[in-house]
């Protein structure tokens, strides 16, 4: 096990903002379509910090700017959240979707570091 304890910044009152965690799944409308609704959501203190990385894609000139990190720990998450599919994050009343999620249970107490785009932004073809 790694010896890096980070639990004790990422639940400190100083460091943390309040986020809410959504989980997204498929369900179905009335004529059996699939559809991505929101299925749980889950209020949590977490350390969110600027990316500071602004992607572009020309000759759409897409610009991605605004995406966040969010680091709770493994105690802290919602039941069954992994931050895949559509899974999103709502701070400060805006909506990230979470583009990749890492855990890192093996560093102390454990703790998830997710990268959020705004999804606003996120209504053209994802980049790769």
């Amino acid at each position: 096990m790694a010896e890096l304890d980070v639990s004790e910044v990422i639940t400190d009152p100083l460091f943390t903002s309040p986020v809410t965690l959504v989980k997204t799944g498929e369900t179905y409308d009335e004529y059996g379509n699939p559809v991505w609704g929101d299925l749980m959501t889950s209020d949590l203190d977490a350390v969110v910090t600027s990316d500071m990385k602004t992607i572009e894609r020309v000759p759409d000139a897409l610009r991605r700017t605004g995406m966040i990190l969010v680091r709770f720990m493994v105690d802290n998450a919602p039941e069954n959240f992994r931050g895949v599919g559509y899974d999103a994050v709502i701070y400060r009343g805006r909506r990230f979707v979470v583009k990749d999620c890492a855990d890192y249970s093996q560093f102390g107490r454990g703790f998830f570091r997710l990268i959020c785009w705004p999804e606003d932004s996120n209504s053209a073809e994802p980049l790769i």
